[in-house]
C-alpha cells in the first residue's frame, strides 16, 4: 500500500497522496504566494508571515521546497521592480522576510535569488560612483553594509564588480578615448576592490573592460610608468620585470620540418638465375623536406614589459623582445620570426592589438 506524501498515512494501492491533502498543499502554497506579495507591497508584516507559516506547516503541509520556490520568486520580483538609488530600507525587507520563513539561509538562497538581489543592490551603488553622483568611500561602505546583512560569496561579489567595471568600461570608450578623469575614476574603483586589472577572467578578455585596461597600461607605458605586480604567477621574472597583461588558453604552435628521401631509379634488370635478377640503379638519394605548424601546448601568455611568456604543462617558452625580428598579426594571435631561430612560433587565442603596441612601445625605448 503506497502512503500519503503530506499526511503519511495509507492512501491506497495507486496514489500518492489524498484529494483532500493535495488540496490542502495547495491552497496552503497558494496562501504563502500572496502573503508574500502583500509583504513587499507593505500589507502585512515578517512578523504576520512568521506567526500564520506555523500552521500552514502543519495544517497544509508545507515543507521547505515550497517555501523556498514561492520565496524565489516573490525576491526575484521585487529585485525587478526597484530601482537605484538603494537604501538599506530595501535590503532590510528581504532580510526580515528570510528571518521570518525560518528556513536555513542556503535553503531560502537554493536558487539564488538573495544571491541576485544583494548583486543589484551592490551595482546599484557602484553605478552611482561610476556617474560621479557619490564618491568612492560611500560606495565601498553601502557595499558593505549590503553584505554584512546578506551572505553574499566572494565570487559572486566579484562578478558583480567586475560586471560594473564593464558597463563603465562600454560607456567610457563611446567616444573611442579614455579621459584622464575617467581613467582616474577606473584606477580608483579597481585598486578599492582589489579587482585584477591584467589577469582579467576569460570571459571579459576580448570586451570594453580588456580594451580599457589595456589602453590605460599602454598609456602609462608610454611615460615610462609599469603597473603594480601584486598577482602570484607561476613563472620567474627578471629584475625590473612586469606582468603587463596575462592571456589563458592560448595555443603554442611551433614550426616543425619534416625530411624524405627520395630517389629516381634507372637501368636495365639483368636475370642472374632462376627467378633472380640484378638491377644497376642509376639515380640518387634527394632529400625532400616539407614543414608544419605542431601544437606544444595550451597555456598562458605573459606579457611583460620584456618578454612574451608562455608557460603550460608540456611546454614553455621565453621570448625577449629583443630577439623578435618579425611580427605578422592576426585576429586571433601572431606569428613570431626570431633572431638565431629559423623555426617560426604562432601564438593563438587572444587579440593581438595589445602585444603589437607594447612591441611598439618596447621598440621605441
Amino acid at each position: 500500500m503506497a502512503t500519503c506524501k503530506y499526511c503519511g498515512q495509507s492512501s491506497g494501492l495507486f496514489s500518492s497522496s489524498h484529494k483532500e491533502c493535495e488540496g490542502k498543499h495547495n491552497a496552503g502554497v497558494g496562501e504563502l504566494r500572496q502573503m508574500l506579495t502583500r509583504y513587499f507591497q507593505h500589507l502585512t508584516t515578517a512578523a504576520d508571515i512568521q506567526r500564520r507559516l506555523q500552521a500552514l506547516r502543519k495544517e497544509n503541509y508545507l515543507n521547505a521546497d515550497d517555501i523556498a520556490t514561492e520565496a524565489t520568486t516573490a525576491i526575484d520580483n521585487y529585485a525587478a521592480a526597484i530601482h537605484s538609488p538603494f537604501n538599506m530600507d530595501v535590503v532590510q525587507n528581504v532580510v526580515h522576510l528570510v528571518s521570518a520563513l525560518a528556513e536555513p539561509y542556503r535553503v531560502i538562497d537554493r536558487n539564488g535569488a538573495v544571491t541576485r538581489f544583494a548583486q543589484k543592490v551592490i551595482k546599484g551603488h557602484i553605478a552611482e560612483y561610476f556617474t560621479g553622483r557619490t564618491d568612492i568611500n560611500t560606495a565601498r561602505t553601502a557595499i558593505d553594509q549590503v553584505t554584512s546583512a546578506l551572505p553574499i560569496s566572494n565570487d559572486a561579489l566579484q562578478e558583480a564588480y567586475l560586471y560594473m567595471l564593464d558597463k563603465a568600461a562600454t560607456n567610457y570608450l563611446k567616444d573611442g578615448l579614455l579621459s584622464p578623469q575617467e581613467e582616474q575614476r577606473v584606477s580608483t574603483y579597481t585598486s578599492t576592490f582589489g579587482l585584477p586589472t591584467n589577469n582579467i577572467p576569460a570571459t571579459y578578455q576580448n570586451g570594453n573592460i580588456a580594451k580599457m585596461s589595456q589602453a590605460s597600461i599602454l598609456s602609462n607605458l608610454q611615460r615610462g610608468v609599469l603597473p603594480p605586480q601584486n598577482t602570484f604567477v607561476p613563472i620567474m621574472l627578471g629584475k625590473g620585470e612586469t606582468i603587463l597583461w596575462q592571456y589563458c588558453d592560448v595555443k603554442l604552435f611551433e614550426e616543425k620540418v619534416q625530411r624524405e628521401y627520395h630517389s629516381n631509379r634507372g637501368g636495365l634488370s639483368v636475370r642472374i638465375c632462376k627467378g633472380v635478377y640484378y638491377r644497376p640503379s642509376t639515380g640518387r638519394m634527394k632529400p625532400v623536406e616539407h614543414s608544419y605548424m605542431n601544437l606544444e601546448g595550451t597555456g598562458d601568455l605573459y606579457i611583460t614589459n620584456k618578454h612574451l611568456i608562455f608557460n603550460s604543462p608540456t611546454k614553455g617558452a621565453k621570448i625577449p623582445y629583443s630577439k623578435i625580428i618579425g611580427v605578422t598579426p592576426y585576429s586571433d594571435g601572431l606569428e613570431v620570426n626570431r633572431d638565431g631561430n629559423t623555426k617560426r612560433l604562432i601564438l593563438q587565442g587572444f587579440d593581438s592589438w595589445f602585444v603589437m603596441n607594447v612591441l611598439s612601445v618596447s621598440s621605441g625605448e
